[in-house]
């Protein structure tokens, strides 16, 4: 059912009888959380619509503008690249082609490329140009909060509950944010069949790690067909 990453982490624990390894299972929870992100077939990276963010930026300068990408360590890629202020013939905005740092970009106007967390624009269109972008990022890591101090929990039949002071919109979606994300509320079996897998595996206990291995190996297919934004893994 729809879960929190902490309550997934106390059920594994419970299950196990092992609450001595609580770091274990927090960490192997995050661990089955991102290498869902990889289409389990053939390795490609898996791009989800849920995982997909737009921003349109303004240009500060004639040249060599740049943007800095939002959470470095939890960044996939750019998906798409557009200036607005940059028309073809026949009066469409331009789409802008990613290239690696190079002799290519001689030839090249209308590009953008990527150092480390910083996108480099080319040919946007000089100052105050708009540029439209989409991309994608993996779901940020999670830590475990005791019972005591959750901001929120989640009951399947009496829906959301908060930590004390957590009243408003605002702070109640941040309380969801912190505490679980879309995999987890909408594939929780398939992530939990992971950390099983994984759980059972560091108490040598290889059957039911092999059983939940197997499982976990079925429906990661059938998330992976259902929520990618592209079957082909590439952006």
């Amino acid at each position: 059912m729809p879960t929190t990453f902490s309550q997934m982490v106390d059920a594994t624990i419970q299950e196990l009888r092992r609450p001595d390894l609580l770091v274990d299972a927090t960490s192997y929870l995050n661990q089955t959380l991102r290498e869902v992100h990889f289409e389990p077939s053939k390795g490609n990276l898996a791009l989800y619509k849920d995982n997909r963010f737009e921003a349109q930026l303004t240009a500060t300068q004639d040249f060599g503008f740049s943007w800095a990408v939002p959470n470095p360590p939890s960044f996939q890629g750019i998906a798409a690249v557009r200036y607005d202020s940059v028309h073809d013939l026949d009066g469409n905005a331009m789409w802008a082609t990613e290239l690696n740092p190079g002799r290519g970009m001689a030839a090249r106007t209308t590009y953008f490329y990527r150092t480390g967390p910083t996108v480099f624009f080319s040919g946007y269109g000089g100052l105050n140009a708009t540029i439209s972008l989409a991309w994608y990022e993996f779901v940020r890591s999670l830590k475990y909060y005791p019972v005591s101090s959750r901001p929120a929990s989640y009951d399947i039949d009496s829906g959301w509950t908060y930590g004390p002071g957590i009243v408003t919109p605002e702070d109640q979606l941040l309380a969801q944010t912190k505490t679980t994300n879309w995999l987890l509320m909408r594939w929780d079996t398939v992530i939990g069949e992971g950390m099983r897998a994984k759980m059972f595996k560091r108490v040598s206990d290889d059957i039911r790690s092999r059983t939940a291995y197997s499982l976990y190996g079925s429906l990661r297919q059938g998330l992976f067909t259902t929520e990618a934004a592209d079957l082909s893994g590439a952006w």
